[in-house]
């Protein structure tokens, strides 16, 4: 008898993956706040309280008693995870953003209000003087090699022995 499989609900999955996400966000909002020393931390702060604010919601709706359609409304409680998690990471995104511009140093002028450069002509290359073409001429000695350090005879392999060659054997008439 062939059975269909299904894909079955299970409330356990659905928790493990409100764990991983969001504890996957803190742990990079961590990570912002450490590597951009530049960025505000109150907004950073603010943005993991916001997560762990939205991890004790979610929880609570997986626990909650639902009427009608599970398998839809877990569908959109998945959904439901990834796009205000997505949020938040858009806000972290133009957190760091902000915190790079008051980084950078500031912008030049736009290129419009540039003056252009003057181009200079390639400099032409001095010819040596007589007198010092003798010691353009002289160079450093070369330095030897060093000598390759041999292998100790017991490491040392015979060299290999071609075979003779066959000599062909007379033809009797």
């Amino acid at each position: 008898m062939h059975r269909k499989t299904t894909y079955t609900m299970n409330l356990r999955d659905i928790k493990k993956d409100i764990d991983y996400v969001l504890s996957a966000f803190i742990e990079d909002c961590t990570v912002c706040a450490a590597v951009n020393p530049k960025s505000d931390d109150k907004v950073i702060a603010g943005l993991m309280e916001d997560a762990i604010d939205l991890y004790n919601e979610l929880r609570d709706k997986v626990t909650v008693k639902v009427e009608g359609s599970k398998k839809s409304y877990f569908n959109n409680l998945r959904k439901e995870i990834l796009e205000r998690t997505d949020a938040l990471y858009t806000k972290l995104s133009e957190a760091v953003a902000k915190g790079n511009k008051a980084e950078a140093p500031k912008a030049e002028k736009p290129a419009a209000e540039k003056k252009p450069a003057a181009k200079k002509a390639p400099a032409k290359k001095a010819e040596p003087k007589a007198e010092e073409a003798p010691k353009a001429e002289k160079k450093a000695p070369a330095k030897k090699a060093a000598p390759k350090a041999e292998k100790p005879a017991a490491e040392k392999k015979p060299a290999a022995k071609k075979p003779a060659a066959k000599k062909a054997a007379p033809k009797a008439e």
